[in-house]
């Protein structure tokens, strides 16, 4: 069975939650829930030269995640987020200044871009002109699927770098509230439906209450999975991205798609933190076929 390569640039932290530090960002926490689910995630982030970054790195190998992309910065230190839960959901407060700020492309990883079955990013991510410039070359020489979840967090949601990053994808993962930005940055009522007319896929998230995926030519909608009491909510939006991206490559049916990213997401918001452990049952149902 083919194995598909996905490639994931974008940050990797340590969650602070109230709990303690947990490994996290993004885009390091679709590589690893990639891996869970049977392809072939290949991480591009930058980490500092300090116990955090090694033992990031260390972990993911061990989770079955491609580090090779994985760059050591010697002067800025690994990214950390302090985390908080209000009403159950988390708030986020993001250190500056990280080594995923600084990003760059190594010439080795085009080939390994030009090939990939898919390209997953986001928008938090390119918050300086340094790791903006890396990822707007990186997707130059992209050939397969471009898959952006929005990930809009203030002040790094500002119109310039919506724009940038809707004419460079072909599919968009949000929530309501970043949906709701969109709107507001494009005056339009519905940006799902202007995301869709200019020939984008999109995905839309709402947290319990489930999700919908749009496209041109069909739209299908699942109205959400309760999570179980215990877990913190934390990453459950990128374990729904790698689903999405795997069921996409796959062909899978859009409700069928949906319904597999939703309750998969359930599950991760069951956990503490965005990387639990997944029992094979839970990875089985949330892989295509």
């Amino acid at each position: 069975m083919h194995k598909p390569t996905i490639v994931c640039w974008g940050e990797l932290v340590w969650d602070l939650l109230p709990s303690g530090p947990r490994l996290g960002g993004a885009l390091a926490n679709v590589a690893y829930h990639l891996a869970k689910l049977g392809a072939h995630p290949v991480l591009v982030t930058r980490v500092g030269d300090d116990e955090l970054g090694r033992k990031a790195v260390v972990a993911l190998a061990a989770a079955g995640v491609d580090v090779r992309f994985v760059q050591v910065d010697p002067v800025r230190p690994t990214g950390t987020v302090q985390v908080t839960l209000v009403d159950g959901e988390p708030r986020f407060r993001i250190g500056t200044e990280a080594a995923w700020d600084a990003m760059t492309l190594d010439d080795a990883l085009l080939p390994v871009l030009a090939a990939a079955d898919a390209v997953v990013f986001g928008t938090l991510a390119q918050r300086t002109s340094l790791a903006e410039g890396a990822l707007v070359s990186a997707l130059a020489v992209t050939r397969g699927l471009r898959v952006c979840d929005l990930n809009l967090r203030p002040p790094h949601d500002t119109f310039e770098v919506m724009t940038r990053i809707l004419r460079t994808t072909d599919v968009v993962k949000c929530n309501e509230a970043e949906a709701a930005a969109v709107g507001r940055a494009y005056a339009v009522e519905d940006a799902v439906a202007e995301l869709v007319e200019h020939g984008l896929v999109v995905a839309l998230t709402r947290g319990a209450r489930g999700a919908g995926l749009v496209r041109e030519d069909d739209e299908a909608d699942h109205g959400g999975c309760l999570a179980e009491p215990g877990g913190d909510n934390v990453g459950c939006g990128d374990a729904f991205t790698a689903v999405l991206t795997l069921g996409l490559l796959a062909g899978t049916p859009p409700q069928r798609l949906v319904a597999q990213a939703c309750e998969y997401g359930s599950f991760v918001a069951s956990q503490v933190g965005a990387m639990p452990e997944v029992p094979e049952p839970v990875a089985r149902a949330a892989r295509p076929g």
